[in-house]
């Protein structure tokens, strides 16, 4: 049985859904049906679409790739946040390969608290204020009901990759992570996915096409969006019944799942952010981002600009 030998690690809304997108319609690449599958980050639990209960379980979701796939993968945006993950995939697989896709933190909390948003994980829709809240939800108070970690809804801590990409590199070789930015998807599609197929020892299928994926989007109906996204406890007694079929059925569930929810969104324009909250989260990220570019050796001087 053919395993997964790379992994799409994060950050989110940062264009991992569109390299997950472009790699799946690769001939010689088999992508898992569902993504988001956080088996490594095992301190994540309540955003494991799946309940896998052995690693056979886990292998049964790339049981459809066939020797012809020379790259088997999976996309968990969430295992940069974890603190087991990497260690996790380690164990599993030394070899295996990591891609991050990383974006300028002030953009990447502006749209990621829109994410949150949209699938009910967040209920304050002003950014400045939910900013202002994490102080009490690090305390457990203020936390959405359909809220999966409160974790993840520290967003002045998910901006700092420095942190997690430093702890990376002291787990997984440098030479087995490769580090995008969003602006290199966005500007410059092709090169990225070339760099990527090349990374992950596949040969390229002369793609030319990068459609735009997952662009910015908001719920047709809130009352189907809150039938998708129920409170945590209803979610979890749902994810508990449902895994009593197995993990092969919960796949099922999860790709029709994704269908509707796909089908219950709309594209929206992005919204201009306050001046004097960009320049207040500008400041919060700046001397991370001095100290990633020093990481990863990358001109950031751009994103010192907001």
């Amino acid at each position: 049985m053919k395993r997964p030998n790379f992994f799409i690690s994060g950050a989110p809304r940062c264009g991992t859904t569109a390299l997950y997108t472009y790699l799946s319609e690769h001939p010689k690449i088999f992508m898992s049906g569902v993504k988001e599958l956080n088996y490594f980050a095992s301190d994540y639990p309540n955003v494991q679409k799946i309940s896998f209960k052995s690693v056979d379980d886990y292998h049964k979701v790339f049981e459809k790739a066939g020797p012809q796939h020379l790259g088997v993968g999976e996309a968990s945006p969430f295992y940069l946040f974890s603190k087991v993950a990497f260690e996790n995939m380690r164990q599993y697989d030394p070899s295996a390969k990591i891609i991050l896709t990383l974006r300028q933190p002030v953009e990447f909390i502006e749209s990621y608290h829109r994410l949150n948003l949209s699938l009910l994980r967040e209920d304050e829709p002003d950014l400045g204020k939910a900013w202002d809240l994490q102080e009490l939800r690090q305390k457990g108070q203020s936390i959405p009901k359909s809220a999966r970690q409160s974790e993840l809804l520290m967003y002045g801590e998910l901006g700092k990759f420095s942190q997690y990409v430093e702890k990376i590199f002291t787990i997984i070789p440098r030479s087995q992570v490769k580090i995008f930015l969003f602006d290199d998807l966005r500007n410059d599609p092709r090169s990225v996915y070339e760099q990527t197929l090349e990374f992950i020892g596949v040969p390229s299928d002369q793609r030319q096409v990068f459609p735009q994926i997952n662009a910015n989007f908001e719920n047709k109906s809130l009352m189907l969006a809150r039938l998708l996204h129920p409170p945590q406890p209803v979610y979890k007694a749902f994810v508990k019944f449902i895994g009593l079929f197995g993990a092969g059925f919960m796949e099922k569930v999860n790709i029709f799942y994704n269908k509707v929810e796909k089908l219950n969104t709309t594209r929206t324009s992005r919204t201009t952010m306050d001046p004097a909250l960009r320049a207040r989260l500008q400041d919060h990220f700046s001397a991370d981002i001095r100290k990633l570019a020093v990481l990863i050796d990358r001109d950031l001087s751009g994103w010192l600009k907001g």
